[in-house]
């Protein structure tokens, strides 16, 4: 299994990688000495073909909305004579980040929408945003688009009509109820998906949460150290959709109550507080699983049927390739046998909707996993066992990345 002191090995081996790059003015695309060069991704759905620069870094947003940007610099996004918007630099950014202040229900933020959806090439945004490289040169013709206005389709009238002659698409501007709807569901699946890490202050140990990538609400297990306690966590508040990406989650028996923000697209903080205890503290945590290559991702909790040797409790994270090969990890918060936050992963396949996992120790089996995984209900549920006559059960949701 993974320990915490192997996961510390490895952010030590990430933190060197970085310095090294640093180092060396940078990487992704040529940094200017004294840089430092990242990744992210531009989604409203993966949007491909419009045009992106931050520092000395430019270029088109690739088939994954794929760009480089300049850490710590602005982003900007184009289209020939329209600017889409620009935000800092970061891993994800969506239309919410374009606007200050902006939220899934900002009107400047739902028209940003409605104008990427209806470029898509084909129409449909559930396999991404495609700008086609016709309606990328006949942009260079248009003028600045204002997405505050209050007549965006009376705008857009010369542009729909440029983009259909274009590349024959049907190009359809979406109202705004529809296009705030994608976009909440976007916003949804960029923040599903497990997360692991610990608690301190007055109380100390390890939690594991899941984001429902239906709902927003944050679920799972914290166990106190100094208590020798199990927390079982439920939503109170869903992942707010804005640019803070608060939550609050909490065990409603002690009344423990966990409140914090997504500090980037895989890692979580914020504080605790036991009131009836008077005790409190913080917490942080990343993401687990999280696979690049993943065009699905599930995440669900698991507990152990009564009569095992040993009661766990914790998350399965699924990730699904295009080949549907999948690859994920078993993070135990608590086991009655002394097990603490620690982690091992797994591959397996998925078979039309049938699961099939395995968890390897070494050459021997240790563990397999078997369920439903269901990409278009967004549902997964199964049953585990391992070598040492435990079992158990799981369920939980998905969505799909793009």
């Amino acid at each position: 299994m993974i320990t915490w002191t192997q996961q510390s090995l490895s952010a030590f081996v990430t933190l060197f990688s970085l310095f090294l790059l640093a180092a060396c003015g940078g990487g992704g695309g040529g940094g200017t000495a004294g840089t430092t060069t990242a990744t992210g991704v531009f989604k409203d759905a993966n949007v491909s073909g419009v045009t992106y620069a931050s520092g000395a870094q430019s270029g088109t947003t690739g088939t994954d909305g794929g760009f480089t940007y300049e850490v710590g610099q602005p982003v900007s996004f184009n289209l020939g004579g329209v600017t889409i918007g620009s935000a800092t630099g970061k891993s994800v950014i969506t239309p919410i980040d374009l606007v200050p202040g902006g939220a899934s229900n900002t009107p400047e933020v739902v028209n940003i929408v409605r104008f990427l959806l209806m470029l898509d090439s084909d129409g449909d945004p559930s396999n991404g945003i495609t700008i086609s490289s016709g309606v990328q040169t006949i942009a260079d013709s248009w003028s600045a688009v204002d997405f505050s206005s209050v007549t965006l389709a009376a705008d857009l009238t010369s542009i729909i009509s440029d983009a259909v002659s274009a590349d024959g698409g049907s190009h359809t501007l979406p109202d705004s109820t529809t296009a705030q709807t994608h976009l909440e569901s976007t916003l949804l699946c960029v923040r599903a998906g497990g997360y692991t890490g610990t608690f301190s202050g007055d109380d100390t140990g390890p939690f594991g949460v899941l984001v429902d990538a239906s709902t927003g609400l944050l679920s799972g297990f914290a166990f106190s150290t100094s208590d020798n306690e199990l927390l079982s966590l439920s939503g109170t508040a869903a992942v707010s959709l804005d640019q803070n990406a608060t939550f609050i989650t909490g065990d409603v028996s002690s009344g423990a109550t966990f409140s914090g923000q997504f500090t980037g697209s895989d890692q979580i903080s914020g504080s605790w507080n036991l009131s009836s205890t008077n005790e409190s503290g913080t917490f942080s945590g990343n993401r687990v699983g999280g696979a690049a290559a993943a065009t699905h991702r599930f995440t669900g909790s698991f507990n152990t049927n009564v009569g095992s040797p040993v009661i766990s409790y914790g998350l399965f994270t699924f990730d699904v390739d295009a080949s549907d090969n999948v690859t994920g990890v078993a993070y135990t918060v608590y086991a009655t046998d002394g097990t603490l936050g620690e982690s091992a992963p797994f591959t397996g396949t998925l078979t039309g909707s049938a699961l099939s996992a395995q968890i390897m120790d070494g050459s021997v089996v240790d563990a397999t996993i078997t369920g439903t995984l269901n990409k278009a209900a967004g549902t997964v549920v199964g049953t585990w066992s391992d070598m040492d006559g435990n079992t158990g059960t799981f369920s939980g949701t998905g969505c799909r990345l793009n």
